[in-house]
């Protein structure tokens, strides 16, 4: 069978490209931060070194606290477990479906163990 009719892969591929767009954004932003850097130091290739990678330490950071792609990131590794799950168990994660509510005169049933 090429497409899991109990796994949401689509799902897993776009959750995927999602975040490959966001960290790859975050390396442009990066490689242009570095090169505006490199701009600013003197004419002295320790100092080019030194601010580029500084420079690059700063975009990492931004890169691994920014919300979106924190986000994006929590929510392809659960599509991606939620898909493995459906394919080792024959059932993925299903939506719970509220409680009933009981009825006028029905007594409310007592809760199991």
């Amino acid at each position: 069978m090429a497409d899991s009719e109990r796994a949401d892969w689509q799902g897993v591929g776009a959750s995927f490209r999602t975040l490959g767009n966001l960290l790859k954004q975050h390396a442009v932003e990066t490689g242009e931060a570095v090169r505006a850097s490199g701009g600013q130091a003197e004419k002295n290739v320790v100092d080019d070194v030194t601010a580029g990678f500084k420079t690059v330490l700063a975009k990492f950071d931004e890169a691994t606290t920014d919300p979106e792609t924190s986000a994006a990131a929590k929510d392809a590794t659960a599509k991606f477990l939620d898909a493995i799950k459906a394919e080792l168990t024959g059932g993925g994660t299903t939506p719970e479906a509220p409680p009933a509510e009981p009825k006028a005169d029905e007594p409310p049933k007592p809760i199991e163990p």
